[in-house]
C-alpha cells in the first residue's frame, strides 16, 4: 500500500476529513443577529473513488430529509469525496477532494459554477475552505493555497504552504494552514503555516501537536486546531493559538477527537473508540477549561464522524456513519442540555453540516 493509499485508509477509519454552522469568515467584533435555520444541509463524503458523494437536505419545518438533494436540484451527481462545505455571500461552497473542484451553489443547492483546481492535468486535491473580504481561500494537498474571487468565481492567486495542508482558517488578517504531512505517513508534519493575506505569502510556521488537521476561528478571535497524532505513540489534541502572537496558548486534553465545533465559550468534540466500539461526545468550557460528557439522557451515537452547532438555538448536530461505511448514515440533533431531540437519515459517511436561514 503506497503512502497516499495509507493516508486515505487512515482518514476513512477516523473520518477526520472539517464542520461550520454558517460561514468561515473572520469573526466580527459586533454581536450578530442570528435567525433560526429553515433547513440543515449535510455533506456526505461517500466512498472514495466511487463518485458517490451526496448533499442531504433536512427541512426543519416538515421534518423531512432528502438524502440526495444535490441530484434532485441539478440532475447530476455531486462528485467524489466531499471534504468541506461553507456559506459565504449567499452562496454555498462545496470542496470536492478527489474530483478536485469547488462546487458553488445558491442557497437552494442549485449549481452556479464548478471551479476545477488542477496544476495542468494534476489534481490539487482541495481539502478545506475559508473566506475573507470577498475572497475564498482553499488549501490543497499539493501544498498550495488557492485564492478565488467570490464575485467572478475565478481563481486569482496561488501560494505555497507546507506539506499536505488539511485545514485552513482566517484570524487577525492572516491565514492559518495546517500542514498534516499526510503523504509522508507515518512521519507526519507538526507545523501550521501563517500566511499574510495582504502579500499572500507565508511568513512563519508554528510548531503544534503532530498531524495537524482541522482549524476553526472562535468568536473570541482565537484559532483552534485539532491534531490527530500518529495513531500510536503520539496522542492527538485540540490546541488554542493566539493570533496576536502566533503562539500556542492552551492544549486541551483529548487523544482521539475526530471533529469539533465551537459555540461562544463552549467547545464540543466527538470521537469513536475502535477498541470499545463506542462513540463519546464531550463539552469543554473554554473559560474554565473543564470538560464533561455532553449527552445526558443515556442515548448513544453509533459511530460519530462530525459535529456542528446551530448558533441560533444552541442545538448540537452529530453525524454518525454506518458501521459498514457504505450504507447511509444518520444525523442526531441534541439540545444544548445534551438531550436528544430528533434524528434523520443522511447519505454515506456524513461529515460537514451547515444551516440555511
Amino acid at each position: 500500500m503506497n503512502q497516499k493509499s495509507v493516508l486515505y485508509f487512515v482518514s476513512a477509519i477516523f473520518f477526520a476529513l472539517f464542520v461550520t454552522s454558517c460561514t468561515k469568515d473572520e469573526p466580527s467584533t459586533k454581536t450578530p443577529v442570528v435567525t433560526s435555520a429553515q433547513s440543515v444541509f449535510v455533506l456526505n463524503q461517500g466512498t472514495m473513488d466511487q463518485d458517490n458523494s451526496t448533499l442531504t437536505m433536512y427541512n426543519l419545518t416538515t421534518q423531512a430529509a432528502t438524502t440526495d438533494w444535490f441530484t434532485t436540484q441539478n440532475n447530476r451527481g455531486l462528485g467524489d469525496t466531499g471534504n468541506d462545505m461553507a456559506i459565504y455571500g449567499g452562496k454555498i461552497y462545496i470542496v470536492m477532494n478527489v474530483s478536485s473542484d469547488i462546487e458553488v451553489t445558491d442557497l437552494t443547492g442549485k449549481s452556479l459554477k464548478r471551479i476545477p483546481l488542477f496544476n495542468g492535468t494534476v489534481a490539487r486535491e482541495p481539502r478545506e475552505i475559508t473566506f475573507y473580504q470577498n475572497k475564498a481561500y482553499v488549501c490543497s494537498f499539493d501544498s498550495t493555497v488557492v485564492r478565488i474571487d467570490t464575485t467572478s468565481l475565478a481563481v486569482d492567486g496561488i501560494t505555497k504552504a507546507g506539506s499536505n495542508p488539511d485545514g485552513i482558517c482566517v484570524a487577525n488578517g492572516k491565514l492559518y494552514v495546517s500542514n498534516s504531512g499526510g503523504l509522508n505517513y507515518p512521519t507526519y508534519s507538526n507545523l501550521v503555516s501563517v500566511i499574510d493575506i495582504s502579500s499572500f505569502t507565508q511568513t512563519k510556521t508554528i510548531t503544534v501537536v503532530t498531524n495537524p488537521f482541522t482549524l476553526k476561528t472562535g468568536t473570541d478571535g482565537k484559532v483552534y486546531l485539532l491534531s490527530r497524532g500518529n495513531y500510536g505513540s503520539i496522542d492527538g489534541a485540540i490546541q488554542q493559538i493566539d493570533p496576536s502572537t502566533d503562539a500556542v496558548t492552551t492544549t486541551y486534553a483529548n487523544s482521539d477527537a475526530v471533529d469539533f465545533a465551537l459555540n461562544g465559550t463552549t467547545l464540543y468534540y466527538c470521537n469513536y473508540d475502535y477498541t470499545t466500539k463506542a462513540s463519546t461526545v464531550s463539552v469543554t468550557n473554554l473559560t474554565t477549561n473543564t470538560t464533561s460528557a455532553f449527552i445526558t439522557d443515556g442515548t448513544t451515537i453509533p459511530l460519530a464522524s462530525g459535529i456542528a452547532v446551530d448558533s441560533a438555538t444552541g442545538n448540537v448536530y452529530i453525524a454518525s456513519s454506518a458501521s459498514d461505511y457504505v450504507s447511509n448514515g444518520t444525523v442526531y440533533c441534541y439540545s444544548s442540555a445534551g438531550k436528544k431531540l430528533f434524528s434523520f437519515t443522511s447519505g454515506v459517511n456524513p461529515w460537514k453540516m451547515i444551516f440555511i436561514r
